[in-house]
């Protein structure tokens, strides 16, 4: 069991509060990664069972971004 948590890192301090940790010896490691700061450098940890993603807001209004199409003029004959 020793060999599982001697490659890990010790939890991200925004890890507190997660169902993954795993308390061992003197430090707590993720159960899910390796290294639990990179995630969270890079915006969030996917896997966080703490952390409540807000989906309503990005769906309640699609917005129309770039060129749209013209409209193609009658032809006079």
């Amino acid at each position: 069991m020793e060999n599982i948590y001697k490659d890990r890192a010790p939890i991200h301090p925004k890890c507190k509060g997660c169902g993954r940790i795993v308390a061992h010896a003197e430090t707590d490691y993720c159960s899910a990664y390796i290294k639990p700061s990179v995630f969270w450098k890079r915006g969030g940890c996917a896997l966080a069972t703490h952390v409540v993603i807000n989906s309503d807001a990005s769906i309640s209004q699609k917005e129309r971004v770039g060129q749209q199409k013209q409209k193609k003029k009658a032809k006079k004959k």
